[in-house]
């Protein structure tokens, strides 16, 4: 058992024996996968400022992981901050170990205990499968599934999400469950719980002229001015809210599963030009759907933006952490704060946000 000192020079739980077997156990499998796919296909992205490397066994994953990170591909090949390995046991003949835990040691969201603790993070989606572990003292992670076919929809959606979480949280990143739209001199955060209206208000600004940073998943950097990168570009909206965007229908990926799934649009394959991957952060808007015809806006306090943020995020992202909560509030505290009331006129809400981003 060791003690492993983090970037921040603070000391956490011990790593054991067990946890620096497994890990170097799973990856002497993705180097086996790797040669019996014949070689890596690697992609490099530049997320939160950072250049992260996808090193995967094969290609079986990459048309299951790359689409929704596209539009922040960079042709960098210098040295990554993050290298993710990721591969398949189907498509490349291999079989993971036996995982030295038993299904009683997850918790809600997928850690697993005795597993997360020093250097290393690791979580097993219990619908898919899927596990994710990171090695925080050497920035190298692994993605497993058993079966390319298998990845699931959210994940798709919202690839390599809890990865990316743990990874960000140590370089004061912050990814959140929240939007985000503007122009190129400054932009809001759209907050607050599924079907307040975040994901309709972000995607109604694709047929403006304001850029648009994501409408699920973004990350915040609160220092040394509040700003948010781009994570995703895939919009996701409730199957009975795509009828109002008649001109994303045709750009719906998953149009015949939506019954199981919500509508998924890849917006870098259909919308390049209205994406932007980072945004100063002028105000958090709240919306709130009210029924009636025009949208406005309200003034409303710090603490009301931050009970729409924060729950809900921490909520959702394996080992969250008081640091992930410290994060978000030092973000809101610098930000004026309003209601975003959601009138029935779609084109206005791009309208009101435009007239609001006039004047900073």
């Amino acid at each position: 058992m060791t003690n492993y000192t983090n970037t921040t020079g603070t000391t956490e739980p011990e790593t054991t024996d067990r946890q620096f077997e497994f890990y170097n156990s799973a990856f002497t499998v993705f180097i086996e996968a790797e040669q019996k796919a014949g070689g890596s296909v690697e992609r490099y992205f530049s997320i939160g400022g950072f250049t992260v490397k996808l090193r995967f066994a094969g290609s079986a994953l990459v048309p299951k992981i790359i689409p929704a990170l596209e539009h922040l591909s960079s042709a960098s090949s210098s040295a990554a901050s993050l290298t993710i390995c990721l591969w398949d046991s189907e498509s490349t003949g291999t079989t993971m170990p036996a995982p030295p835990w038993s299904i009683d040691d997850y918790n809600a969201r997928g850690e697993v205990k005795d597993f997360n603790g020093g250097r290393y993070l690791t979580a097993c989606n219990k619908g898919s499968g899927a596990l994710s572990v990171l090695d925080k003292s050497s920035d190298t992670a692994l993605w497993w599934i058993r079966n390319s076919s298998n990845v699931p929809f959210y994940e798709t959606g919202s690839p390599l999400l809890t990865i990316l979480h743990w990874w960000l949280q140590q370089k004061e990143r912050q990814v959140v469950h929240a939007g985000a739209v503007g122009t190129r001199q400054a932009g809001v955060l759209m907050v607050g719980k599924s079907g307040s209206g975040k994901s309709t208000s972000s995607i109604a600004c694709i047929n403006s002229d304001l850029f648009y940073a994501g409408d699920d998943y973004c990350i915040l950097s609160a220092h040394p001015a509040p700003h948010v990168y781009s994570l995703y570009n895939s919009g996701k909206l409730n199957a009975d809210h795509i009828r109002n965007f008649p001109h994303l229908i045709p750009a719906v990926s998953n149009m015949d599963r939506i019954d199981e799934e919500k509508p998924l649009v890849l917006m870098n394959k259909h919308f390049p030009q209205k994406l932007i991957n980072e945004l100063p952060i002028s105000a958090i808007f709240l919306p709130r759907i009210t029924g009636l015809t025009y949208t406005t806006i309200t003034q409303t306090t710090q603490a009301a933006a931050l009970k729409a943020l924060a729950p809900n995020t921490l909520f959702q992202l394996s080992n969250a952490s008081h640091k992930s909560f410290s994060e978000i509030v030092r973000f809101v505290k610098q930000l004026p704060c309003f209601y975003l009331n959601l009138g029935t006129e779609l084109d206005q809400i791009p309208q009101v946000i435009s007239h609001y981003l006039s004047g900073h």
